[in-house]
């Protein structure tokens, strides 16, 4: 049995009262939470900083994990996907792809991340999530513009859906974004994850060109499906924002919105209004766009706030602490206490796993960071569990 003390300890929502000692069993499991003064010191360990629980990445694409360094920045989305489409036609191995993936699920847990919701487009993450010691939540993505190809891109996910179920790994269906999943199939993938209490997650307003493309005005998206050689003289456009245009599709269902970077204030009461998560990847924001959200208007939000740290494609490193201080750097919107919050107990509650992860719960492992808080920024001292 151990008995671990802080200068202060964060549950996942709030901070604990002073003198709380946490009781680690010989699994490495919370047993229970009590006061300083029922234990002998001597059998105390003493860290000097706050206890937190395991990190929630909420937004990563694992498969992407070798196309680190790749991809120029600033290249803008519909850049960024054409390069990534490039890259997947260049015929890289699957062993280079689930080595590269192997390294940074390593990464991700030595950064004290235990939890991850991970995009999928295949199964060459698979292997890695089966063997990880992270929790992940697998988003089978799914992209379809043209309305007439809903059931057959809806059925395509299905395969892998069942494979993740036949390896134990849990997951879910998902739209890639608006701008490349019809209205029709936003709906039915709702549907579906709603029938069976599953999260979903969908890229939303990560680009300026995304809301050109949805009032009709001239936009780069045009240079992507001209690359593509995909015919979308039949797309009418709604003349409004992508997210006014199929957020009637969720109904009373967990859906986290991703990025968010063009959101306006309206979308953001719009999103409210239906309960959704926005999850935050700033680094990728800045590294495609050169642009970050405008945190000011989420500031009322904070209980459905999360992080991401989106993939290596668009990222130099996996680390969420660097997400929350690029955040923490660019806004006075929220406290320590709040950037704890979303980077433990939101991202769980997003991806539908707050009894394990997240807080600090008797009985489970939801692991133990040890973090520091120096000139408004977060350091990780070490991984305690």
């Amino acid at each position: 049995m151990r008995f671990l003390k802080a200068n202060k300890v964060f549950n996942g929502k709030q901070w604990l009262p002073e003198g709380s000692l946490l009781v680690i069993d010989g699994q490495n499991a919370l047993k229970e939470i009590v006061a300083e003064n029922t234990v002998q010191k001597d059998k105390i360990e003493v860290f000097d900083g706050i206890i937190t629980p395991g990190f929630v990445n909420a937004h990563c694409h694992l498969e992407l994990s070798h196309l680190k360094g790749k991809i120029q920045k600033h290249t803008g989305i519909p850049g960024f996907g054409k390069h990534i489409i490039m890259q997947r036609m260049s015929g890289v191995s699957k062993e280079k792809i689930q080595e590269s993936a192997s390294a940074a699920d390593e990464e991700m847990w030595k950064n004290g991340i235990l939890a991850v919701g991970d995009i999928s487009n295949g199964d060459d993450s698979f292997k890695t999530k089966q063997k990880s010691k992270i929790k992940y939540h697998t988003f089978i993505e799914i992209l379809g513009l043209n309305p007439a190809n809903e059931s057959m891109m809806f059925d395509l996910s299905f395969p892998f859906l069942k494979l993740l179920q036949s390896l134990d790994l849990p997951g879910s269906l998902a739209p890639h974004a608006p701008y490349s999943t019809s209205l029709q199939l936003i709906e039915r993938i709702a549907k579906f994850d709603k029938e069976n209490n599953l999260p979903l997650s969908i890229h939303n307003q990560e680009t300026e060109e995304e809301t050109k493309f949805f009032f009709g005005k001239e936009n780069d998206f045009k240079g992507l499906y001209d690359f593509l050689k995909a015919d979308i003289s039949w797309f009418k456009a709604p003349g409004c924002s992508s997210l006014r245009s199929y957020i009637n599709s969720f109904n009373n269902q967990k859906v986290m919105l991703v990025h968010n970077t063009f959101s306006t204030e309206e979308d953001v009461h719009l999103a409210a209004d239906k309960n959704c998560f926005f999850c935050f990847c700033p680094k990728a924001n800045l590294y495609i766009e050169n642009k970050l959200p405008d945190y000011s208007l989420f500031k009322d939000q904070v209980n459905s706030i999360c992080l991401g740290t989106d993939s290596l494609a668009s990222n130099d490193g996996l680390d969420l602490l660097a997400e929350a201080n690029i955040i923490l750097k660019h806004t006075q919107q929220f406290t320590l206490e709040n950037a704890l919050q979303i980077l433990t107990y939101n991202g769980a509650v997003a991806l539908n796993i707050e009894n394990e992860f997240g807080t600090l719960i008797p009985g489970k492992n939801a692991g133990l960071n040890l973090v520091n808080f120096k000139n408004d920024q977060l350091s990780l001292t070490q991984k305690i569990i």
